[in-house]
């Protein structure tokens, strides 16, 4: 996992300070054709690390990052094309942060975060940030003493009554051959696979 840091503290949802007990992590898309995180995250100019962070994610001209007051939406993580062309996770809000990512009581308990769709048809990308995902994923499992029965996309949220209606990612994980189960397993392989390289408590 290439994990990058960019709190969104001029986003209302982190300015309202209210935190969560982790008990899942919901995968959501953006359902635009835009694979580049610097879409979405964004430092601010006074940040200390803020050329650093440019650097790595790159500009975004139109100044419609979500770094900033009067959105109803932030999300924990995007995973997406930086700006050397690698894919790579950038953090937005602490992980214990309450996010508003899923319009209802999934808020609540889920860590949320989106994956940056391009044309959805472009296997090598996906294959990328399909696997970011999973290591994301299992990071987060390993942080909070989850595992992959915890993990959930938006519309299998919407399902179980605690987000709004929304299909992703099943619009897209098919077109690949890939679903929330493919998903759920390949965070459960890799959650073992790290079990075993861990040292045995002495």
């Amino acid at each position: 996992m290439n994990l990058l840091n960019c709190i969104l503290t001029a986003n209302d949802c982190y300015k309202t300070g209210k935190k969560i007990t982790p008990k899942g992590v919901m995968v959501h898309s953006t359902g635009a054709n835009n694979p580049t995180v610097k879409r979405y995250a964004q430092p601010l100019k006074t940040d200390g690390d803020y050329t650093a962070l440019i650097r790595k994610l790159g500009t975004n001209s139109n100044g419609n990052s979500w770094n900033r007051s009067g959105l109803t939406v932030c999300v924990h993580a995007f995973i997406g094309k930086l700006a050397d062309g690698t894919v790579g996770t950038v953090q937005t809000l602490p992980w214990n942060h309450r996010g508003w990512h899923c319009g209802d009581d999934g808020n609540n308990t889920h860590i949320g975060f989106e994956i940056c769709e391009d044309g959805l048809t472009d296997a090598t990308y996906f294959a990328k940030v399909y696997q970011e995902a999973v290591e994301l994923c299992a990071y987060l499992c390993k942080e909070y003493g989850l595992t992959e029965k915890d993990i959930i996309c938006h519309s299998e949220g919407y399902r179980k009554g605690i987000a709004s209606n929304h299909g992703d990612v099943m619009h897209w994980f098919p077109k690949h051959g890939k679903s929330m189960d493919t998903f759920r397993a390949a965070v459960k392989e890799l959650l073992n696979t790290i079990s075993e390289k861990e040292p045995a408590t002495p």
